[in-house]
């Protein structure tokens, strides 16, 4: 299951990259400071994708696409796109944990 978002934002692409791949950036913005995040792909600056786990959450797969507006105008268009591992990772964790024990 993935859910899919889209928001405008009125900052330059430039802008927008570095409040997702900066640490600082993040805390302005991101309201659960607690997950710890796994970059997967860094590609500069239109694209970042991370798992992001919890301690009570399971771990989830975020992937933003920024898109400059034509001709560098503002907005800058977000999208974002969050979605659950389709297979089980804690069992499969387990199972590895016992063939490996």
């Amino acid at each position: 299951m993935a859910v899919r978002r889209e928001i405008e934002v009125d900052a330059s692409p430039e802008d927008v990259w570095e409040a997702l791949v900066t640490e600082e950036g993040r805390e302005r913005w991101l309201q659960e400071p607690e997950r710890d995040i796994h970059i997967e792909v860094l590609d500069a600056p239109n694209r970042l994708v991370w798992w992001w786990v919890g301690e009570e959450q399971p771990a989830t797969r975020v992937e933003f696409l920024v898109v400059a507006a034509p001709g560098g105008e503002l907005p800058t268009r977000v999208v974002v796109t969050e979605s659950a591992p389709s297979f089980p990772l804690a069992q499969l964790r387990a199972g590895l944990t016992a063939v490996l024990a």
